[in-house]
């Protein structure tokens, strides 16, 4: 009896260290809100810095596109998107395939701040914890803020300061609709999707998806009408030398439908 209550006690000190260790690993308050470089991806992430870019300084088309296209419950939930994480367990369970990704920016953010790649379920409670003491410390605003100075947008291209000169000679907050969609169509795999700008033209897939995004902006009133004819004209010259006026109009059949999209990423993901 004596043996089994002393290797309780033991297994219980073990649990308690345990948990301190890891609850003074965890981010305090001052380091979600101060100046480090990210575990992720080694980024330097220092709010007030010369590189890092206030939200007031990034395009709200930017801003506008990668909220829809990432995280499009991002002002109301809590830092989790409890109605995505039934929707995939449920289309996971009827068709015996669960599909990876669907994390929140907040979650996204987690990430890229404190974590590794990883793919453990140690690591995936680490990200709820430190996800639920981001969104307790730092404003709506301030976590988008961050997200995107510091979201990989491209091979070794870290940042909406970096991913605007780079890919369009601009500052972030020049940055059109299209030029917004494409930054934001690159981010589910940023290398592998940001090789239209080295082809000096949009794959198949890449063209689709950017009206899709265009299309979507629209759709959900992010931007106006004017704004979605003159970025579906620019969609279809995007990275090409832009053609006379009297071109400049496309047909709609050549608009790609969501059948097109459909068949495109079908495409591409057996590539």
């Amino acid at each position: 009896m004596k043996k089994v209550i002393f290797f309780s006690l033991g297994v219980f000190t073990l649990m308690a260290g345990a948990v301190a260790i890891l609850w003074n690993w965890l981010p305090t308050e001052k380091e979600i809100k101060g100046c480090l470089v990210t575990r992720m991806y080694q980024v330097e992430l220092c709010p007030g810095s010369k590189d890092y870019v206030p939200l007031k300084q990034i395009s709200s088309n930017l801003q506008k596109a990668i909220i829809l296209t990432e995280d499009s419950n991002f002002w109301n939930h809590k830092g989790f998107d409890w109605d995505a994480i039934e929707k995939n367990a449920r289309e996971g369970w009827e068709s015996g395939v669960f599909k990876r990704g669907g994390s929140t920016i907040t979650q996204q953010l987690a990430k890229n701040m404190f974590l590794t790649k990883d793919r453990t379920f140690i690591r995936k409670g680490l990200e709820a914890i430190i996800t639920d003491r981001i969104e307790h410390t730092l404003t709506k605003k301030e976590i988008l803020e961050r997200y995107l100075n510091v979201v990989e947008f491209g091979k070794d291209i870290y940042g909406v300061k970096a991913a605007a000169k780079y890919y369009f000679k601009k500052t972030p907050a020049e940055l059109s609709v299209v030029e917004s969609a494409f930054l934001a169509m690159v981010l589910p795999n940023p290398v592998k999707y940001s090789k239209s700008y080295y082809r000096k033209e949009l794959t198949p897939f890449a063209k689709t998806r950017l009206n899709r995004i265009v299309e979507d902006m629209y759709r959900y009133n992010r931007i106006s009408q004017d704004e979605y004819d003159v970025a579906v004209n620019q969609v279809a010259y995007f990275f090409q030398p832009e053609p006379p006026p009297e071109e400049l109009n496309v047909p709609a059949e050549e608009i790609p439908t969501l059948q097109d999209l459909e068949n495109a990423e079908m495409e591409e993901s057996e590539q």
